[in-house]
């Protein structure tokens, strides 16, 4: 699966470019309103045929929103041309840290008045 290299604590996340992760960019946070990308909350995203492959991690174990999430997740991919199956796996490796923001997402956490 594609997954974003490992970067330094002031360097930000970067992720792939492709109409997985693009499409995956449009669904947002329901608590903060921030793609779930930006968010780092995507560990990694791939085509299998006519499969979406999504590994997603949350910044808590027990988070309320997971339900949410992974409907607007498959909602979302399934609307792509091609796909008729999306498949999640949550992870908890790696685990959730701030260093998986993107500078977009500590953007918008700062614009909420989230410390990062």
């Amino acid at each position: 699966m594609n997954a974003p290299a490992a970067s330094s604590p002031a360097a930000r996340a970067e992720y792939p470019r492709d109409p997985v992760w693009d499409a995956l960019r449009e669904v947002p946070d329901p608590e903060l309103g921030i793609s779930i990308v930006d968010m780092g909350l995507v560990v990694a995203a791939r085509l299998e045929g006519a499969r979406a492959l999504v590994r997603l991690t949350y910044t808590a174990m027990g988070c309320p929103a997971t339900d949410m999430v992974e409907s607007d997740v498959r909602d979302r991919l399934t609307r792509l041309s091609g796909i008729q199956e999306v498949e999640i796996e949550v992870v908890w490796e790696p685990v959730w840290t701030k260093a998986r923001l993107t500078e977009e997402g500590c953007d918008a956490l700062l614009l909420a008045g989230v410390s990062v």
